[in-house]
């Protein structure tokens, strides 16, 4: 009872103390939903650098992935050159060596046939001539 009456007859400062509550608590709210929205906009903002980060980055990549494939690419074509050319080298090595041993054993055979057989191999008139050949000397 003494509740209704303590309320009856002070309607006016328990208005205006709710109208303050209320005013509080608007304000608390209003307060609450622009740092949210603040807040939101810090993490959009963020969202979209790591968005940009990300496809700049991934760009950089493509990029210098592209780079690598051209110069695996380059080398590759230069591999394949000193290949051939290798090949041709060997291949030249190879025929040289066949006429070296055909020339070798057609001055022994000389050599032989002019000494009647009594010529220690390599040590002939021929067989000289080609060790001076060999050699860089020339005929």
């Amino acid at each position: 009872m003494n509740l209704v009456k303590l309320l009856a007859n002070n309607r006016q400062p328990i208005a205006i103390i709710a109208l303050v509550g209320t005013g509080l608590a608007v304000s608390h709210h209003q307060g609450y939903k622009s740092a949210f929205a603040k807040q939101q906009a810090v993490i959009d903002k963020m969202e979209k650098d790591k968005a940009q980060a990300l496809l700049l980055s991934a760009q950089n990549y493509a990029r210098e992935l592209e780079q690598a494939r051209a110069e695996a690419k380059k080398y590759e074509v230069k591999a394949h050159a000193v290949g051939m050319a290798l090949a041709q080298k060997q291949a030249e090595v190879s025929r040289l060596k066949t006429e070296n041993k055909k020339e070798i054993e057609n001055v022994l055979t000389q050599d032989r046939q002019k000494a009647g057989g009594s010529c220690i191999d390599g040590f002939g008139h021929h067989g000289l001539q080609l060790y001076n050949r060999a050699l860089g000397y020339g005929n």
